[in-house]
């Protein structure tokens, strides 16, 4: 399964390249499917989740993960302030926020989903839900500015981004035994499975739009993926090793190892930021982390560590 699983990834991504290349979709494609999959897709997967997810079961899983998240996002993050003070305004905020923060909406579910069970992955989900209130509660707010319009616009995305709605309803459904009724479920199943495939495409579209080898020049680049990718993860599960379980240490440290996230590039376009700088950072990144992660998991895997 995990073999037809990372052929899938492979044959998606390069038909996502190839549509793009043969016109058959618009570049303008790989500004449209982001919300698509952020706001409606992610989700519906997200609520699903937590739904079905004991309580007891959030409570013991959730609040380690919690709190490893908020060290581990936040601590790159405060040491990148006096780090970068002196780089180039326009590639300030993008390298701060790459500091901390990856790619768990198109890269980690994706990957992790083919070799997790679906208890394991409620650690990738709460993961998720903590680093999206940091990206809109810290990291939004450096591209935005800090004016008044600029705080109040960032307390709505905080309050009212689809994804901590979802979680908030999934786990309100959890705590009161909810029972949904079975067409929404078959409905949200539905929107659920088509997170992977929506962020694999677009992943070949992105390479397609700005070069698979366009970092290649790029040291900021290199280091980078280095140091989220490999270095991180050992520091993270070095930590993690003596505080909390085998597995959740393994799991906590790949998915704080994931790459580059999409908003970097996304906001970097927007507020007029070093674009080149973050593109170049998100493939390497991504393509280090498929190659990397996808071979631990599957050592994991058939070690029994996971999936069992």
């Amino acid at each position: 399964m995990q073999f037809n699983g990372i052929l899938f990834f492979v044959i998606v991504i390069i038909i996502g390249y190839l549509s793009v290349k043969s016109r058959l979709v618009p570049e303008s494609a790989t500004d449209v499917l982001p919300p698509l999959l952020l706001n409606v897709c992610f989700p519906a997967m997200l609520f699903l989740n937590f739904a079905k997810t004991d309580v007891d079961e959030l409570i013991g899983v959730g609040v380690p993960t919690v709190i490893a998240t908020l060290v581990f996002c936040l601590l790159p993050f405060f040491v990148s302030i006096p780090l970068f003070r002196k780089t180039n305004p326009d590639a300030r905020p993008i390298l701060r926020y790459l500091s901390g923060i990856g790619n768990n909406s198109f890269v980690c579910i994706p990957l992790l989903s083919l070799f997790l069970t679906e208890s394991e992955m409620t650690v990738v989900f709460i993961h998720g839900a903590v680093v999206d209130f940091l990206i809109w509660g810290v990291h939004h707010q450096i591209f935005l500015g800090s004016s008044g319009g600029a705080r109040r616009e960032i307390v709505r995305k905080v309050l009212l981004t689809p994804n901590l709605i979802a979680v908030t309803a999934g786990i309100l459904c959890s705590v009161f035994a909810v029972r949904l009724p079975e067409f929404l479920t078959y409905t949200l199943d539905g929107l659920a499975a088509a997170v992977s495939p929506i962020a694999l495409l677009f992943i070949g579209m992105l390479i397609c739009r700005y070069g698979l080898f366009g970092w290649v020049k790029s040291k900021t680049a290199i280091l980078y993926s280095l140091w989220k990718v490999l270095v991180l993860p050992c520091i993270v599960f070095g930590v993690l090793y003596f505080l909390l379980p085998f597995k959740t240490a393994c799991i906590l440290a790949i998915v704080l190892g994931s790459p580059a996230p999409i908003t970097a590039v996304l906001w970097a376009k927007q507020y007029g930021k070093d674009t080149k700088l973050a593109v170049d950072c998100l493939i390497p990144s991504t393509l280090l982390y498929f190659a990397v992660m996808g071979t631990i998991l599957t050592i994991l895997l058939k070690s029994g560590i996971i999936g069992a």
